[in-house]
């Protein structure tokens, strides 16, 4: 899987909530087992394995031919030489005695394998650049253009809020006013029918 697709599987798929252990590979045949110079790796989860996977592949040594033939002549002498450096230092003895293998040779193997590693580096600091232009700065984007209408929409509601408190304020003068307003007409109300009674008596008294 190209590192772009790895980059946006590790951006978009969801944590898993357990990694499962990876199956330990059952021994097989000498001819069959890996280059005994490629060094321990310790998983750290499922989304390293695939970037360690593709990085693997690329650097396969196997595909080196000074790596390819030194352990070519050290994988018969693993049930002989027990010993990792000696069973090496034979093997090299014999790859320079009859294929003319030298240890400038395959340190040469290891430099080329480094560079390789470098360039995917530097493709993969590429395409996350590209990741990051494309999909992430994208979001910020989007994120800045919500976070600035969320403040649009703030200033509106403060701006409804100070409107509805103002009609609140209105709203009480106008009620007061017209409590008042009953008051007085209620007050005058009296006021005339008392005058209004009292010119009746009056005038009945008068007319006999």
């Amino acid at each position: 899987m190209p590192f772009m697709d790895l980059i946006k599987k590790a951006i978009f798929e969801e944590e898993p909530q357990a990694a499962q252990q990876p199956a330990k590979p059952s021994p097989g045949p000498t001819a069959n087992r890996s280059l005994e110079l490629a060094p321990a790796y310790v998983s750290t989860g499922t989304r390293d394995n695939q970037f360690y996977a593709r990085l693997a592949k690329q650097t396969d040594l196997s595909a080196v031919p000074e790596l390819a033939k030194i352990e070519a002549y050290a994988a018969p002498l693993s049930s002989v030489i027990s010993d990792k450096a000696l069973r090496y230092k034979a093997a090299l003895a014999t790859a320079q005695s009859q294929g003319g293998l030298t240890k400038d040779a395959i340190l040469k193997g290891f430099d080329a394998l480094l560079n390789v590693l470098n360039s995917s580096a530097n493709t993969f600091n590429k395409q996350t650049e590209d990741v990051s232009r494309t999909e992430v700065d994208a979001k910020i984007a989007q994120v800045s253009d919500i976070n600035e209408a969320i403040q649009q929409k703030q200033k509106e509601i403060a701006s409804l809020q100070q409107q509805m408190k103002s009609l609140q304020s209105q709203t009480e003068i106008s009620r007061a006013k017209l409590q008042e307003a009953k008051g007085n007409f209620a007050a005058a109300l009296e006021r005339r029918r008392a005058e209004i009674q009292q010119q009746r008596k009056e005038f009945e008294t008068i007319l006999g």
